[in-house]
């Protein structure tokens, strides 16, 4: 479509979806809303915006003295008002208030170029729980792809992103699902975290779960004892979003290895301290490093070696890290291989933070593509990897995954129910 064209077609079909929904979301979310706290009418609450060249526009929203926070989303309707009036888009970046707007810094004003949405990546990223970047760099993102294309894209990929709903709930510190003691941080604070470790010196085992992970330690006591050994143990997935919705336990953000990699590889860059990947086949750890160097030139990578090696070269392989003089070491051998190595020889090594990391080298080796961002955006990350090794992974997400959610499913009912019973929770 030609440029030219894109406003003006944007624009009538943002009127023709809002005046189409309006009739039936008004009426619909007034008389919920005033159904589940009854003897209590809905207000109407005014927020000053900043919409499209800093023009200012006022957002409604319809509330209750004594609002159900599940319900809340239903009082946004009146927010289609302001789409007919022309102030917001179904796409474009997030709607800010005024006092959001003036805390921006100049490099990130250009977002009012553009009308601003109700949907948009920061929005999709926020859902799959994978905002680890700034908005602005979302918002940038849009103004760069921005076409209808684009925006029907992020229209259909909010249809489906949208049941796993908002994480934006009260978080705590850590969370226990399926049995298992979460930490509950971003993925900021979980680097911050790293580097505090390494600076007091002492010995940390990191680990990752995903359902696959909480399904076998469900039956591996072995597996068990080793993340309940661990210091810290970190939700991975799209799954563990959703296992902390059903439960009411809001996990905070998708703490995978692969998205710590290169934040993790900057950070130690910029403090000096010495990484070592150990794991994965021949010359895929050799291929990560190299990435890695490329990438963050002033990493210090103090060492690779492939994870192929038997018990006899164990001895020599530790030495060889502990030689190396690593303080963050990385390994790859798949779950549980990989915890129960660290817990067992993590302290022999010499190195400070000992964290399993899966399938991360593959990632940044080339051995395997990561599924792209407009699919990891609306949790799919799962399916691109069965299409990808369909022998190896069709037990692991057709058969696991709804093992999964039937035993989160009964931890809802039953928290005793849980993995393993409470007792080896930590």
């Amino acid at each position: 479509m030609a440029r030219w064209l894109y406003e003006p077609t944007k624009r009538v079909v943002d009127l023709l979806v809002a005046l189409a929904l309006l009739p039936i979301a008004a009426p619909a979310a007034t008389m919920v809303l005033a159904s589940a706290r009854r003897g209590l009418r809905p207000r109407l609450v005014a927020t000053p915006c900043v919409g499209r060249d800093g023009r200012r526009f006022e957002r409604l929203r319809e509330v209750l003295a004594d609002e159900d926070s599940r319900l809340a989303w239903l009082g946004d309707w009146p927010v289609l008002l302001a789409v007919v009036a022309g102030h917001v888009s179904l796409v474009g970046p997030r709607i800010m208030s005024v006092e959001e707007a003036a805390a921006l810094d100049a490099s990130e004003r250009d977002r009012f170029a553009v009308r601003p949405g109700l949907l948009c990546y920061w929005w999709l990223q926020r859902r799959a729980n994978i905002d680890f970047d700034r908005e602005a760099e979302a918002d940038r993102r849009y103004l760069r792809k921005r076409s209808l294309r684009t925006d029907l894209s992020i229209l259909a990929r909010s249809l489906l992103a949208m049941p796993y709903g908002s994480s934006d709930g009260r978080r705590t510190a850590a969370v226990h699902i399926g049995g298992i003691r979460l930490l509950n941080l971003g993925m900021d604070e979980l680097v911050a975290a790293i580097e505090a470790a390494l600076q007091g010196r002492s010995s940390t085992q990191v680990a990752f779960v995903n359902p696959a992970c909480v399904n076998i330690a469900a039956v591996d006591p072995r597996y068990r004892a080793a993340l309940a050994h661990a210091d810290w143990v970190c939700p991975d997935g799209i799954g563990m979003k959703i296992a902390g919705q059903i439960l009411g336990r809001p996990i905070r953000q998708n703490l995978n290895g692969t998205d710590l990699f290169p934040r993790l590889c900057e950070s130690l860059a910029s403090s000096g301290h010495r990484l070592y990947l150990l794991g994965a086949r021949p010359g895929v750890a050799e291929a990560t490093a190299r990435w890695a160097r490329q990438r963050f030139p002033r990493l210090r990578v103090a060492g690779t070696r492939s994870g192929y090696f038997d018990a006899r070269d164990e001895e020599a392989v530790i030495a060889g890290i502990r030689r190396s003089g690593a303080d963050v070491l990385l390994v790859a051998m798949g779950v549980p291989a990989q915890d129960l190595w660290l817990r067992r020889h993590l302290k022999k090594t010499g190195a400070h933070v000992g964290i399993g990391v899966g399938g991360l080298f593959d990632f940044y080796g080339g051995r395997i593509p990561r599924a792209p961002m407009w699919l990891r955006e609306i949790g799919g990350e799962w399916i691109y990897r069965l299409i990808q090794e369909p022998r190896r992974m069709w037990r692991r997400y057709l058969i696991g995954n709804f093992t999964f959610l039937y035993r989160i499913a009964r931890e809802r009912v039953s928290p005793a129910a849980s993995t393993g019973s409470q007792r080896w929770m930590h």
